[in-house]
């Protein structure tokens, strides 16, 4: 119980640290390209800031909470995407 709750400190420090490095940055959403609505708090708007694990946790668990794996998105968008193993969202909108 103790690793619990000390691994779900230490991912709300790493969200944290995400969200100021993206607010501060204005980062775009790594999915679809378009801005994030940085005035709504995250997670709270289909707009606004969530994180995304570029690799996802589901498949990658040892990165849960290393910052750079990271990636600013829009809630909708990292809903949409889900645990990462289909892509059903289309083209991105940049070659990356």
């Amino acid at each position: 119980m103790g690793e619990k709750k000390s691994r779900s400190s230490r991912w709300k420090q790493v969200r944290r640290l995400a969200w100021d490095r993206d607010r501060h940055s204005r980062a775009v959403c790594h999915i679809c390209g378009e801005p994030i609505d940085y005035s709504s708090p995250p997670s709270s708007t289909p707009d606004s800031w969530e994180p995304d694990h570029i690799f996802p946790f589901a498949q990658h668990p040892e990165l849960e909470l290393d910052l750079s794996n990271i990636a600013a998105s829009h809630k909708s968008c990292n809903r949409m995407r889900g645990d990462g193993t289909t892509n059903d969202l289309g083209m991105q909108s940049r070659i990356w």
